[in-house]
């Protein structure tokens, strides 16, 4: 019998809740620098360090993930205890699991696939199992609490220029000074990759007074690795795929994957600096999060729109020209290309960052839910938070009641066949998600979910001498008394138009949207008005505002008190 061979894993858990915990800019960025250098730097060094191979030993390694081969139980320990000790040395509060995988014969079929689900099962029952790292930095009464997150302070940080007029320093958490300690490198990557559009300093993200969290996502890239084997068999035509081919599969894919997502997002940012002057958008993009098949970024809100339409449509022809990404993309969805979604929260600067990327979050879950049977499309959901109350997405959704019952035009209209409710249908005071498709490129069913009829609206706001800002709130104020008010007002506002074509365009799109009848899920077919998404986009303006702070240089750390 042949020598046991064990995949190993290690993968960083709570990755958003330890990115956000502190609402600091240079925090938040120099937190995701650690996640990214976990998978991507510091397991490779721990491999060479404990005498392995880098190339023979990492199968793969990612922003927070590594997956290894070794030859032994004890090999496998070894590495995980250097990656974890560094961990705690170097960042502090950030949660590392790693475990070893039962063993398999390498030459024996194809036990290497079950062994690697047996690993990632082993991986999530250890980290559910681990105490969560918070408990380690328990709070007595004579404690210095962190100003930022509320931890036992282990050093004193000063921010702002060094000298006379200085801020007072303010205790700090060894885990925010370990961020702050990382956020030069973050800075000097991003800039690296992603061009002068990058803040020169990480506090000082410029903003015409809304910000946006965009948080884009692939889809269906799980299921890429859900029977991954099955896959790799239709593409190379082999019965079985030996331990050499799935390494080859894993490994191109993922660095694939990861460059085909960093080179979306500088396509993107390239069409950004296309359609603004560079002097104007200079300072206004910040990226966070970039790896695999996640971005999460923050910028000024007037960017974001374009920056997910110009994303979405990069990634798509990105991941078709990757030779290993293509090929189990198609095998897996019938396509050769993998499409993305975005969800884009709205804030002001001082809303805190974590609940902000949760409704992001969640925007991109709304923004998935359109198929048409195997097929997934590009879209966005976005939301305008006006309140300082954290809610989830369900309960800031607005909606207009329907005044009357029964037979309701509209809520015939918006029932299936033959059935007529004796109650009032609710009207959405939004219109996402939207489809970056076209509409003669999406299903006839989806048509009025296509961001283009969103654009023509935008338009007719900054362009039409029919539809002028006093007009606009106008239908907005009769819509917030009753939808038979709103209809009367664009009655009133119709005949404005000379053209018959345009006057006929413009009765659609700011009427009441439905998905045909019968069509939709029903969470999705309701009606909806246009205006008010349209409304929240054409008042952001790219204007020059004060930054986030002022310039600051690099923090100074001393220990506590």
């Amino acid at each position: 019998m042949s020598q046991l061979t064990h995949w190993v894993l290690i993968e960083t858990g709570g990755n958003q809740r330890y990115i956000f915990a502190s609402n600091r800019l240079r925090h938040v960025v120099g937190a995701s620098q650690l996640v990214h250098e976990v998978g991507t730097c510091w397991v490779r060094e721990a491999v060479t360090a404990c005498g392995l191979s880098d190339h023979e030993n990492v199968v793969m390694t990612a922003s927070g993930k590594a997956l290894l081969l070794v030859d032994s139980v004890e090999a496998g320990h070894r590495v995980i205890r250097e990656v974890t000790t560094r961990v705690l040395r170097e960042a502090p509060g950030l949660q590392v699991t790693g475990v070893v995988g039962p063993g398999f014969d390498p030459g024996d079929g194809e036990a290497h696939g079950q062994a690697l689900t047996d690993t990632y099962a082993l991986h999530h029952r250890v980290r559910a199992a681990r105490p969560d790292p918070v408990q380690r930095d328990r709070v007595f009464p004579w404690h210095r609490l962190c100003r930022d997150t509320g931890r036992p302070a282990a050093y004193e940080e000063i921010y702002g220029p060094v000298g006379e007029g200085q801020e007072p320093p303010v205790p700090a958490s060894a885990d925010v000074v370990a961020r702050s300690r990382a956020r030069d490198r973050a800075l000097h990557r991003l800039r690296e990759e992603f061009g002068v559009l990058v803040p020169e300093h990480l506090d000082t993200l410029r903003h015409s007074g809304w910000m946006a969290v965009v948080h884009a996502d692939g889809n269906g890239v799980g299921g890429l690795f859900r029977n991954f084997l099955a896959h790799v068999r239709r593409v190379t035509g082999v019965d079985r795929v030996p331990l050499e081919i799935h390494v080859d599969y894993q490994r191109e894919l993922a660095v694939e994957l990861n460059d085909a997502t960093r080179e979306a997002v500088r396509d993107a940012i390239g069409r950004l600096a296309e359609q603004w002057p560079e002097a104007s958008l200079r300072g206004r993009v910040l990226p966070i999060v970039v790896g695999g098949d996640d971005v999460t970024l923050i910028c000024d809100a007037v960017l974001a729109v374009s920056f997910v339409r110009a994303f979405a449509e990069a990634f798509a022809r990105r991941t078709a020209t990757k030779q290993h990404l293509s090929a189990i993309a198609r095998a897996a969805t019938g396509q050769d290309h993998l499409t993305a979604s975005a969800g884009i929260a709205i804030v002001k600067h001082h809303h805190p960052f974590a609940s902000a990327y949760d409704l992001a979050e969640e925007l991109t879950v709304s923004a998935k839910k359109f198929r048409d049977g195997g097929r997934s499309f590009s879209g966005f959901d976005f939301h305008v938070v006006h309140s300082a109350t954290w809610q989830n997405l369900a309960a800031m959704r607005e909606y207009l009641p329907v005044e009357g019952s029964g037979h309701d035009a509209a809520t015939d209209q918006a029932q299936p066949a033959g059935q007529h409710l004796d109650r009032p249908r609710p009207v959405a005071r939004f219109g996402g998600p939207y489809l970056l498709d076209t509409s003669a490129d999406l299903p006839e069913h989806l048509h009025y979910r296509s961001v283009e009829h969103l654009k023509q609206v935008c338009e007719w706001l900054d362009t039409s001498d029919w539809l002028s800002a006093a007009q606009a709130h106008a239908l907005r104020e009769a819509a917030d008394r009753s939808l038979k008010e709103y209809r009367q007002q664009l009655d009133l506002l119709l005949p404005r138009i000379s053209e018959e074509k345009e006057r006929k365009s413009a009765r659609t799109l700011l009427d009441l949207r439905r998905a045909p009848t019968g069509e939709g899920s029903p969470d999705s077919d309701g009606p909806f008005l246009l205006l008010f998404d349209a409304l929240n986009l054409h008042g952001l303006r790219l204007e020059e505002q004060p930054l986030i702070l002022a310039p600051n240089e690099p923090a100074v750390h001393r220990s506590a008190a």
